[in-house]
């Protein structure tokens, strides 16, 4: 069998019989063909590494800051050098697998395919390449690779790098997902009913399984496994919430040429993979429902009893009392709508009032009771200072360190109706889109990662002598309940 017809049934295979068009003839053989870090104009330097308790040994992969202009900018994610030596060492450990094969013939094949750099550096480009802009959130930000990192640093260092977005225990990295109408996998959907969860821990961890599902799952579509899902490649170490799926040095990217192995495992369909990954997240986050995480996170800034109280108490009270929330997002979300609660939840913590600690619980209970409203924010001096998203150019908007994306979530009973097709000034007779948009305003020239306007406050807003009420937490520094700086660099 020639390679055209290996390539042919090895993509049959893969794809079970129907690979997708937009990825086919795609090759990334070396770092040759992988995108070059470029970084014209900055002042970079490699400094402090990031995962000091793993292993420091000369082949462990490590992380370090990479600051550019005295800002932790980037993060350079270093490979040990891979040679045919390794290849051959990890040829013979495969021997049984590999059983009939030559080593000459396949030494090349193997530096390709078992290189950590080169695995990682595929699936970020193929990342770049075939996922939406809308899609590539889930993911960290991949700006290149460098193959001569001395030049950032002073000390011995390794050559390879990748370098990425810096991933901070911040607001500044969290991503928003929109709610869509996907639903669970069939086997998926009833996981949570036996266990002893109040309906927001139920609906929190569905949400979060869904969530991390629709990463993965975007990943399966462009043809890339992942390889080694933890629920630490979906969170930063010692950190509650997601922030994106990242990782990819165990990966398999598709390429035409069969493969030696595919994630540790002989070459097999992708369905197959896809499976075993997506019962990987699901297993992960059912462990995590049992021994209910959410509800000793929320513990640690509150009483117990006061925790359980809001997670289980009648709320048909409160739905009247519901405020007006604007939050600052740093992330174009994937979709315009309702945020889901996994991925909005951290922003609702980081704006709750310190008089009342358990305000968060209670909203992400009621956000059915909310609709939401997309804005961009240029502030006052901008011509166009806000421009919300049923206006035609929202979704062409570029976000840039001048503007600041917003996310307001309106309480369906104050009737503020933005869904108008022929624009908002014929339509604001009651002037309460015009209120909307000085409230935004007033948060744009904050530095408050939210606010939280109640009913009356939102029908002052506008007269001149008035200043946004925030909520108790939006000054001394606005610090998360963790005590990190939501704002920090």
């Amino acid at each position: 069998m020639d390679r055209d017809e290996e390539s042919i049934v090895w993509a049959d295979l893969f794809f079970s019989g129907d690979p997708p068009e937009s990825i086919k003839a795609t090759e990334t053989n070396s770092d040759k063909d992988f995108p070059r870090f470029h970084s014209e104009g900055e002042d970079l330097i490699l400094r402090g590494r990031i995962d000091q308790a793993k292993d420091t040994s000369d082949r462990a992969i490590q992380v370090f800051w990479l600051w550019s202009n005295g800002h932790r900018k980037y993060v350079g994610k270093v490979f040990p050098e891979y040679t045919r030596t390794h290849a051959v060492e990890q040829i013979c450990r495969l021997s049984t697998a590999l059983a009939g094969l030559r080593i000459r013939d396949i030494i090349d094949d193997a530096v390709h395919e078992f290189d950590r750099f080169c695995r990682e550096a595929r699936a970020y480009t193929h990342i770049d390449r075939f996922c939406s802009s809308h899609e590539r959130i889930y993911f960290p930000k991949f700006y290149g690779v460098v193959t001569d990192m001395q030049r950032y640093s002073s000390r011995h260092v390794k050559q390879r790098a990748i370098v990425l977005e810096a991933l901070k225990p911040s607001l500044r990295s969290r991503r928003v997902l929109g709610e869509n109408t996907s639903q669970l996998p069939e086997t998926f959907s009833d996981i949570f009913t036996n266990l002893p969860l109040s309906p927001l821990e139920n609906e929190w961890y569905c949400s979060l399984l869904k969530d991390r599902l629709r990463r993965l799952d975007v990943l399966h579509r462009i043809g890339v496994t992942h390889g080694d899902i933890e629920d630490r490649h979906f969170r930063l170490p010692d950190e509650f919430y997601d922030t994106v799926l990242y990782d990819f040095s165990e990966s398999y990217t598709f390429s035409e040429k069969p493969p030696l192995r595919v994630n540790a495992g002989k070459p097999r369909p992708l369905k197959r993979i896809s499976k075993g990954e997506q019962e990987r997240v699901k297993y992960q986050v059912e462990q995590r429902a049992i021994n209910r995480d959410l509800r000793s996170h929320l513990i640690q800034s509150s009483s117990q009893d006061t925790v359980d109280d809001a997670l289980c108490q009648s709320l048909d009270e409160e739905e009247e009392l519901l405020e007006l929330i604007i939050l600052k997002v740093y992330h174009r979300p994937d979709y315009f709508t309702m945020p889901t609660l996994s991925s909005i939840f951290p922003f609702l913590e980081a704006v709750c009032p310190r008089c009342d600690p358990c305000w968060h619980i209670r909203r992400g209970r009621l956000l059915h009771h909310y609709e939401s409203v997309w804005a961009v924010c240029k502030g006052k001096k901008h011509p166009n200072p806000i421009t919300f998203d049923n206006e035609a150019q929202f979704e062409t908007m570029e976000i840039c360190d001048r503007s600041r994306l917003m996310l307001c979530l309106v309480p369906k009973w104050w009737n503020i109706s933005l869904r108008a097709s022929d624009g908002l000034s014929s339509k604001d007779t009651t002037g309460l889109v015009y209120k909307l948009r000085e409230a935004c305003l007033l948060l744009f020239h904050h530095r408050s990662p939210g606010a939280v306007i109640n009913h009356v406050e939102f029908l002052e807003t506008g007269k001149e002598d008035r200043e946004i009420r925030h909520n108790q937490n939006s000054v001394k520094e606005f610090l998360e309940p963790s005590g990190r700086n939501v704002e920090s660099i």
